[in-house]
């Protein structure tokens, strides 16, 4: 009499016998039942979407800045761009030429006789008219310029107001390009964000930046996933 054995062997387990492939399959239906250890990207995109929402802004100063210049210097043949530069109060100077060149700022040169018998010609060249008259200058070696900053006609029409924050884009997940698993029971997630423009954007000349790349941790929590490090800098 010839015995065959099955190729499906069984095992015990505290109870009847059941087959392998049974008890395997059960496992995994576990595993996918418990979603274990990866998001999808659609989940992992969810949950970046929240963590990195922001809201970018610029702001436009209402600057003025007062100046020395040789009596036979002309400012006739300069632009906005180069009275721009003229405001050395300023650090970040990027706002102000984009405004300038989108239209809602232009800067207004004022230029002064220096007088070292008189008073300063204006409280913003005090601290320079003073200076002046100590080291002896006369009105033949020296004259005083004033640069402002004002708001143009289509400025007033769009809302713009200086010194006020200005929302120019919000930031926003493009895609999610990896996942992967780490120790400690983290997931990796590499994905792309941009910062999307307003409407304002446009009218004070801001373009943003490139998309760009990043690398997100992500742990599973009760509620689903939640991100631990959106990878900003």
């Amino acid at each position: 009499m010839t015995h065959r054995h099955s190729s499906l062997f069984t095992l015990r387990v505290g109870g009847p016998l059941w087959p392998a492939a049974v008890m395997l399959a059960a496992t995994s239906l576990v595993a996918v039942a418990c979603g274990a250890t990866l998001p999808t990207k659609p989940e992992a995109a969810a949950a970046l979407s929240g963590a990195i929402e922001s809201t970018l802004t610029r702001t436009l100063p209402a600057s003025m800045y007062c100046m020395t210049a040789n009596p036979d210097f002309s400012f006739a043949t300069m632009g906005q761009v180069d009275f721009v530069e003229m405001f050395q109060n300023l650090t970040d100077k990027g706002p102000l030429f984009d405004a300038t060149a989108a239209g809602v700022v232009r800067v207004e040169l004022e230029e002064f006789r220096f007088d070292p018998a008189g008073r300063s010609p204006d409280p913003s060249c005090d601290a320079v008219y003073a200076q002046s008259k100590q080291n002896g200058y006369t009105s033949r070696q020296v004259r005083l310029a004033v640069v402002r900053t004002t708001l143009t006609p289509k400025a007033t029409a769009a809302g713009v107001q200086f010194d006020t924050p200005i929302d120019v884009a919000t930031r926003e997940v493009l895609e999610v390009t990896g996942v992967r698993t780490e120790r400690g029971g983290t997931a990796a997630v590499t994905y792309t964000w941009r910062w999307t423009p307003t409407k304002m954007a446009e009218v004070i000349g801001y373009t943003p930046a490139a998309p760009q790349d990043a690398t997100a941790r992500l742990r599973r929590s009760d509620d689903g996933w939640v991100v631990e490090d959106a990878g900003l800098k």
